[in-house]
Parts: C-alpha cells; structure tokens; sequence
C-alpha cells in the first residue's frame, strides 16, 4: 500500500450464543431437569412395574419437556418457571417491596435492597473509595476515565484512526488484567443523563449583574440547561484478598484492613499508569461522596440538581451511607425507585456482521422522537479468564461439538450454525495464541425515566438504536431488583 493511499480501518464481529450446551444443544440445567424427570421412571422400570413407569412418565414429562426446549433468553423453560415461581413467591411475601428501615444511621455502612449488611465503605489514605465486600471478601475500587472518543458520533472530535489506536490500547490493558490472578472482575460503565448548569447559574446570579447584556447570558444559560448532556465513564477494579493471590498480597501487606487499603492504592498506581500509556486523558479515583453521588443519581434523578449543587464545594457529591434508596419496588420488567422508573437489560446478542470499532455509539447517543438523550447506564462486566482455563475451556468445547456432530451425522449432519460455533473456537484460540488475554464480558444496561410513560418511550427509543448498531437487547424479565442495583452501584456483585 502506498503513503497515499488509506489504511482500511480494522472492523470487529462477534459470534452468536453458542448452542452447542453439553449434548444437542442441552445446557447443564436442561441435562438435570431431564435426568431428574427419567429418574421415576428408570425406577419403575427396573422394578418390573410398567404401569407405574407409564404414569411417572406422564407426570414427569413436563419437566422433561422444559429441559430440552428454551425461552427468547437462551434458558432452558424449566429454569424460566422457576424464576417466575420465586418471584411470585417474593411477591407474595413483600420482598418485592424495599423500604429503608428507620433507625440511626451507621457510619460507613451501605444498605442495598437485597444485600443488608454486606458493603462497608473504606477510604485510603489518598481518599480513594474501596467497597469492601464482606461477604465475599472483595474490594472495588473505581475510576472515572476520559478519552478522545472511542464512540462513532457525528460530533466524535477523534478520527477513526485515532479511536482504533485507543481501542488497540485499551485490549492490552484488558489482556494484562487477565494475567493478574488477584483481579476478580472489571466493570466498564457509560452514563448518559442530563446535564446542569446549576453551578454556573448560582455563580451568576451572585454577580447581581443586569441589563441586556445580563438577559443575554441568562438566555443563553437556560437553552444550554435543556441541551447540555452528560456521558461519565467509568471503571471498577474488584479484587479478591480472600483467597489465592490476592490473599497473599494482602498478608504481605501486614494482612488486615490496612493490607487490603494498600494493594487497592498499589492496584490503583499500575492500573492509571497502564491507561494513561494506553491514551486515556483522564483517571480519577472516586472519593466515597462522589461514588455514591453516581448511584444516587440513578435512583433519585430529581434530586441530582441538588447534587450538583454542591459541586466544588466541601459537601460534594453524597454520603455513602445514604448512598442507597429510600424505596424500591419490582414488577416483572420494571423497578420503581424514590423518583424514577427503570429497566434493565441483557445484551444478548452483538453485532454478527462485520462492524467499526465504537459501534456502541448508537446505543450511548440514543434520543427519544423529541430529541432528547434517553437516560441511561451501560454496564460491561468482564471476568478475568486465566491462559490455561481459557485453553481447556475451548479443548473442552471442541470436544462437546465433535460428540454433537456425531449424533448429527445419522440426521441431517450439522448446519451452518454448528459450522459457525467451531469457527469460533477457532478465532478463540488463535487470540490466545496471540497473545490476547480473555476476559468474558456480559453486558447490562438499565434505562431510566421520571415517569411510567416517559420510560416506555425511552426504552422504545434504545431498543431501536441498539438494534441500529446490531445489538440485542432482552428485557431480565422478574429481575428487575438485582439486575438494578448491580448496575447503578458498581461493587463488584456481578449477576449469575
């Protein structure tokens, strides 16, 4: 190729879900629900009772049939009725209704709906917030991170080049996480809400100016108030201190409390060199006001001209102990919280044709029929998978697929989409080989409005555009709690 001539631009594609399961297709959880329902049977059989076989066969055949066949989401029916039967049954008890029990409030302590007692909030010496999670013995810390604009947007101020070369980075940031075995989870989020100008008006109106001047500038104020947007990014490290390396890091830390607060600020020091070098602009660590500031603002958005009041100001931000709602209610696919109404989403699918780098830009500039940007937070949470899991996992994979071919061969032999599953493999390897570290990521994102109705549009409006940039979105139908509250409070929860 020529000086003269243009590079081609590097372009992703994803796989789809695989379906091969453990045998045909069957995941783990539909070979249990057909084991258990051929129990009976095989029971009566061996027993020489063939009545008795043929009705354990009736009754239990329901719960075969869930086994093999599968819902929208990819998980088999009989899991479905499950979920369904435990959230009737939460329902039924009031555990789908939150109310922030009364009492003094305890310093340090975050109270979540469906997680009582569990996060403490620490500060390092630095000031830097570490969520410390009792029950697993985890910690996060979180940054927020600015970059020239790895998005595809018309106002994007980065060439495509540019964003390819901060994409390239980041992968070898991603990859050196997966070599460090202390590293449990990483939480990649985008925030997209409106903006305020609650700041520069105060400073304004303390000047007292008047005249046309003065009207020109207020003007000029409140039409930026209703434009202006607000996209925060932000990552969250969750480190493991209580089992294998990271346990031994903070033992040789003096162990404790105070071992856990240093391999946090020694993570914090190697991962802002390591994003900086990548190209990042910016990498702040949160204080624990501005951490809990984020998922206040999801929850209570009414009240976040008041937060933003107390920008550059002693008070900024919120205190982590009341960080949480005052109330929470699920429905199958929504959740309503203090002065708003959610849902959260399962990214099931990504773009399985050939595509830019930043193709997320669609779903991150998404807007209502009336020009507004629909508020919303992106969650992509990735597992570190170390070099030699990820080898066996694809040895273990190709093994499945052959078995799976075999039964197919006597039928109609495999398809296109079996064919496609092993190229997979293939592309997965080769990565490793690569040196590419593997990080399996999930993505969630939850859509916020004030109102019922203001919510349906808004979801209308982000279901169009991620369909737009290729992506799938499926609503966590009778999880709406969960899925919420992993989202807006970035503690390392995850989901299963």
């Amino acid at each position: 190729m020529s000086a003269g001539e243009p590079r081609e631009l590097a372009k992703v594609q994803y796989a789809r879900r695989p379906t091969q399961g453990v045998i045909l297709g069957i995941d783990k959880h539909g070979v249990w629900s057909i084991g258990i329902a051929i129990f009976p049977v095989l029971v009566f059989l061996v027993a020489r009772n063939l009545l008795g076989a043929l009705v354990a066969a009736a009754i239990m055949a329901p719960l075969a049939a869930g086994g093999l066949f599968k819902t929208e989401a990819g998980i088999p029916l009989t899991m479905h009725v499950l979920k369904v039967l435990q959230f009737t049954r939460r329902k039924a008890t009031g555990m789908t209704k939150y109310r922030r029990k009364t009492g003094p409030i305890v310093k340090g302590h975050l109270e979540l709906p469906g997680h009582s007692n569990r996060f403490e909030i620490w500060e390092t010496e630095k000031g830097s917030v570490v969520i410390w999670d009792k029950r697993s013995q985890m910690a996060s810390i979180t940054c927020v991170v600015a970059s020239p604009g790895m998005a595809q947007h018309s106002v994007s101020v980065a060439t495509p080049e540019e964003r390819e070369g901060l994409i390239a980075g980041w992968m070898t940031v991603c990859g050196a996480w997966t070599r460090r075995q202390q590293i449990a989870r990483v939480t990649v989020q985008e925030r997209t809400r409106p903006g305020s100008v609650v700041v520069e008006q105060q400073q304004f109106d303390a000047l007292k100016k008047t005249g046309p001047l003065a009207e020109s500038y207020q003007q000029a104020l409140n039409l930026l108030a209703d434009e202006v947007v607000w996209r925060p990014s932000t990552i969250t490290l969750t480190i493991d201190t209580g089992t294998g390396a990271g346990r031994s890091l903070v033992k040789s830390h003096g162990g404790g409390k105070a071992g856990v607060l240093a391999v946090c600020e020694q993570e914090m020091g190697s991962t802002t060199e390591a994003l900086m070098q990548a190209g990042f602009t910016r990498v702040a660590w949160c204080t624990p006001r501005e951490w809990a500031a984020t998922g206040r603002g999801t929850v209570d958005p009414v009240g976040e001209t008041a937060i933003d009041a107390r920008i550059g100001s002693a008070f900024e931000g919120v205190a982590p102990e009341l960080a949480g709602p005052m109330s929470l209610d699920e429905d199958k696919d929504y959740a309503e919280t203090d002065s708003a109404f959610h849902r959260t989403y399962w990214v099931a699918e990504w773009p399985r044709i050939q595509t830019l780098p930043g193709f997320m830009g669609n779903v991150a500039f998404a807007e209502s029929h009336h020009g507004y940007a629909v508020r919303h937070t992106f969650s992509l949470v990735g597992k570190p998978v170390p070099m030699k899991d990820a080898l066996k996992r694809i040895a273990k994979d190709r093994k499945t697929w052959k078995q799976n071919a075999q039964f197919k061969q006597d039928r109609a032999g495999t398809t296109i989409a079996d064919n496609a599953d092993w190229l997979n493999l293939d592309a997965r390897e080769q990565d490793l080989i690569d040196g590419q570290g593997q990080l399996e990521f999930t993505g969630y994102l939850v859509v916020t409005a004030v109102t019922r109705d203001e919510l349906e549009e808004a979801c209308a409006a982000m279901e169009i555009s991620a369909a737009n940039a290729g992506v799938e979105l499926l609503v966590m139908s009778y999880e709406q709690q969960a899925g919420l509250i992993a989202v807006a409070y970035p503690a390392g929860m995850g989901m299963k």
